[in-house]
């Protein structure tokens, strides 16, 4: 399977690396050319959890039709407030027959691509897997998940099996499954419940849970984003979903979540689609959120003063 990976930033890198070790064909497509003459010629480089740095030399390209071309699988990793942009892009040049897979945070991911692609060419997941940019074509794997994924609509077909045996071969837990938006809620849950607060913390994931007011605080903003799923009609794919949000960020105790590292790199964070997102799903159905509103503008605050 040939698979361009849209936006080669800690998490692109990460998952190019190990569909690479795996078989697939990589390649990059990114919107700056400065970053592109720099993996073109130092490649990328991916540190394992057990220490090991793995150096491949895979290739990146400015150039949305040459990137694309006779792609397979676009890998969507940028940030959620880029989608619709590179939905449009996609639209234009993506192959007939191709599909786009976002495993990114938040919400209206999916519903960006599938006002541009429709829904039989749009796949979407989640992925816990914890991971820590280092700079230009370089990251650290800091933290093992689960991965899933499934089509925008309608039922696991063949593409979906392949594609999840080929995460399996990868080293990914991963499982198809349908009801995306099941998986995109799940995970959100988690991202609203640790993303922020670390950032405001300034801390890493097991860090956070170690201080018992900042674990009150968490779990207040996890019950208001449950509260508004359950509203939805979303069924949560842990039936205790309290204990696998803690799961997660004992397992990805050394992570630095990717909205710490945004603001610590002075990058626009994502709140708006996560703590964000909460907020005003829960304002359209008349349940306040009012914890998940506040952290969404302690973090954009922390943005602007930094």
């Amino acid at each position: 399977m040939r698979v361009t990976v849209v936006g080669p930033g800690a998490m692109g890198v990460f998952f190019g690396v190990r569909l690479a070790q795996a078989g697939a064909q990589v390649n990059f497509l990114d919107h700056r050319p400065e970053r592109v003459a720099h993996l073109d010629q130092n490649g990328v480089l991916l540190e394992t959890l057990e220490g090991e740095e793995i150096h491949l030399p895979l290739k990146a390209s400015a150039d949305p039709a040459r990137a694309l071309a006779g792609t397979d699988l676009a890998l969507i990793c940028v940030k959620a407030y880029q989608t619709e942009g590179i939905a449009q892009l996609l639209a234009r040049h993506l192959p007939a027959g191709a599909r786009a897979l976002t495993l990114q945070n938040g919400v209206g991911n999916v519903e960006a691509l599938v006002a541009a692609l429709g829904p039989e060419r749009v796949l979407g997941g989640t992925t816990s897997e914890g991971i820590i940019g280092l700079g230009q074509g370089r990251a650290r794997h800091a933290g093992r998940g689960l991965t899933n994924l499934g089509p925008a609509q309608g039922e696991v077909d063949g593409f979906c099996r392949e594609l999840a045996a080929l995460f399996t071969a990868a080293g990914f837990t991963t499982q198809a499954v349908a009801g995306v938006q099941n998986l995109i809620w799940t995970k959100l849950v988690v991202n609203v419940s640790i993303n922020a607060l670390t950032a405001i913390l300034g801390v890493p994931n097991g860090r956070m849970l170690e201080i018992a007011p900042a674990v009150e605080v968490m779990e207040a903003a996890m019950n208001e984003a449950l509260l508004v799923g359950q509203a939805l009609g979303v069924e949560f794919l842990h039936p205790d979903m309290p204990a696998a949000v803690h799961e997660v960020g004992r397992r990805t105790a050394t992570n630095r979540s990717s909205m710490l590292q945004d603001l610590s790199n002075h990058r626009r964070p994502e709140v708006e689609f996560i703590n964000g997102a909460v907020a005003r799903a829960g304002a359209e159905l008349g349940l306040a959120a009012p914890v998940n509103q506040t952290l969404t503008r302690l973090v954009l605050a922390l943005e602007q003063a930094r």
